[in-house]
């Protein structure tokens, strides 16, 4: 699971095609919660604010 900004979105889905051969689902941060899980505030790569969660 990745929870990225735009300028690394691209390298996270690459990453998880490498690592799990299946594209990923990808969702916008703003649209979507979880009851039992807070986004994490910066990028997984960088200091930047994260938009999507690739899973």
């Amino acid at each position: 699971m990745y929870v990225v900004c735009n300028k690394h979105l691209e390298l996270a889905i690459e990453e998880f095609v490498e690592t799990y051969e299946q594209p990923p689902d990808i969702y916008e941060l703003h649209k979507v919660s979880f009851t039992d899980w807070t986004s994490p505030q910066t990028c997984y790569y960088c200091d930047r604010v994260p938009r999507y969660l690739v899973v």
